[in-house]
């Protein structure tokens, strides 16, 4: 019995000390970001720039795994059910981790028990873009010209349920004006039809739109958040422009699946403060339109419950359903 009771001690220290070299030795091969969204999008772009110079602190490689579809939420399901080691983690937005909740009453997965926060890696705002031609160069004109048109202007999203759609959702409440929703498998694609004039506006991440914008192929009519974009001083507010009170914010969250250690959860944190504390780094990250955060699983945690409710309340208020 004694023996039996060694031999069952001894396992178990041996089975723990195993684990805790895992995890102190973490990673000990390359780890995979699902990023549910298509590459070019804003979310690849900031999870390139960080993963990187991750990948060079860590000497391990950061894998983006582009899995577009569904505004994020199958890329999001990948992520929800792989293997809680570590080696697969998830880089999204905001709203799949917020707004999901209120907006689909079935998902195969909930955002809040799925999940373990790490960090909200960066924030952004969104532009609301039009195509050069459309006669509208600001934002109380496309009002008027919505209007004037009712139902008769389509707009581009990243999918349904998505953030790109939900600020337009907003925005139409808002402005109390019609225009027809096209999805998309991702911003990108919707942002080259809205180029072609196959779509007439859309909401665009900022760090994906600022390219076609300054050279351009779109117009921006106005900036998403409270404030104006640094890389786009000229642009106003879409409150300020003709839409006062509208304020929508994006930021780039990473989470690992439930019940990974938090001994990885904690060092994965730590090493990304470090990258994101990098002047380099934060120059990178602010060419794109963003800005560093590197909050702390903890403060991660509580935007996200904050902003779980605040989506709530917005999607009853503003009758918002697409189930």
């Amino acid at each position: 019995m004694q023996l039996t009771s060694f031999v069952t001690a001894l396992a178990s220290l041996v089975l723990a000390t195993g684990a805790a070299h895992a995890q102190t030795n973490f990673p000990e091969r390359p780890v995979r970001w699902i990023v549910p969204f298509p590459a070019g999008g804003s979310v690849d772009l900031v999870g390139r720039a960080i993963g990187q110079k991750l990948s060079e602190l860590w000497g391990q490689q950061i894998v983006i795994d582009n899995r577009p579809a569904a505004g994020g939420r199958v890329g999001t399901q990948i992520a929800a059910q792989a293997a809680p080691d570590g080696y697969s983690q998830l880089l999204t937005l905001n709203t799949n981790l917020t707004a999901d909740r209120s907006l689909f009453k079935q998902l195969p997965y909930d955002p809040e028990k799925a999940f373990t926060p790490i960090t909200i890696i960066a924030g952004t705002s969104q532009l609301l873009v039009v195509n050069p031609l459309l006669p509208a160069r600001n934002v109380k004109e496309l009002i008027a010209l919505a209007k004037e048109k009712p139902g008769q202007l389509n707009y581009g999203s990243s999918g349904v349920g998505g953030s790109l759609h939900l600020a337009m959702e907003l925005f139409k409440s808002m402005a109390r004006i019609e225009v027809n929703h096209v999805a998309y498998k991702g911003g990108p694609p919707a942002a080259l039809d809205l180029i072609a004039g196959r779509i007439s506006m859309m909401f665009f991440n900022t760090p994906a739109a600022l390219g076609y914008v300054k050279s351009g192929k779109l117009r921006a009519l106005g900036v998403s958040t409270a404030k104006r974009s640094p890389q786009l001083p000229d642009v106003p507010t879409i409150a300020e422009a003709g839409v006062p009170g509208y304020d929508v914010s994006v930021w780039y969250g990473l989470v690992a699946p439930a019940r990974t250690s938090p001994a990885i959860i904690d060092s994965t944190y730590r090493e990304l403060a470090r990258v994101l504390a990098m002047p380099d780094v934060k120059q990178q990250v602010e060419a794109l339109g963003a800005d560093t955060i590197g909050a702390t699983p903890g403060d991660m945690a509580r935007r996200v419950k904050a902003e779980t409710e605040q989506w709530a309340r917005l999607v009853t208020r503003a009758k918002i359903s697409f189930e």
